[in-house]
């Protein structure tokens, strides 16, 4: 899955809600309380509903970009929001999404969720986007 979209507020803006979730995250799940300069290669587990996998941050640079990849028994999956300046106040997002599955099944199980559920994943993650670009422009 990819997904890019132009949102007004500046990359370092946007960056800092990613980095916000990601410590949040990793102090829900782990109980340590991270830094940014700590956070690159760092790997944690967590828990997702019955299942556990386990998080790798793979990139991490500076208003620019946040990557990461999840295994589990599952498979794998790698995440990555890329973040473009287009001014000062103005960025493109590209987030991109892809999973390799371990097995057969799980493959086609993975390639059918996609097709159904692919439509209503984007619209969500589009929304959730937006609601960053109104939480900076009420801030302002």
């Amino acid at each position: 899955m990819e997904i890019k979209l132009n949102l007004k507020m500046p990359a370092s803006y946007f960056y800092q809600k990613i980095l916000e979730s990601v410590l949040f995250d990793i102090k829900q799940q782990t109980g340590d309380k991270l830094t940014e300069a700590q956070l690159p290669n760092y790997s944690y587990d967590k828990q997702f509903g019955k299942y556990r996998a386990t998080l790798k941050i793979t990139q991490l640079i500076k208003d620019q970009s946040y990557h990461y990849e999840t295994t589990s028994t599952r498979g794998s999956y790698q995440s990555s929001y890329d973040i473009f300046a287009n001014g000062p106040q103005s960025i493109e997002v590209i987030y991109r999404e892809n999973a390799k599955a371990n097995g057969k099944l799980q493959q086609t199980n993975d390639m059918l969720m996609a097709f159904v559920m692919g439509f209503m994943r984007k619209r969500g993650f589009k929304k959730m986007l937006k609601q960053i670009e109104k939480a900076y422009q009420a801030e302002q």
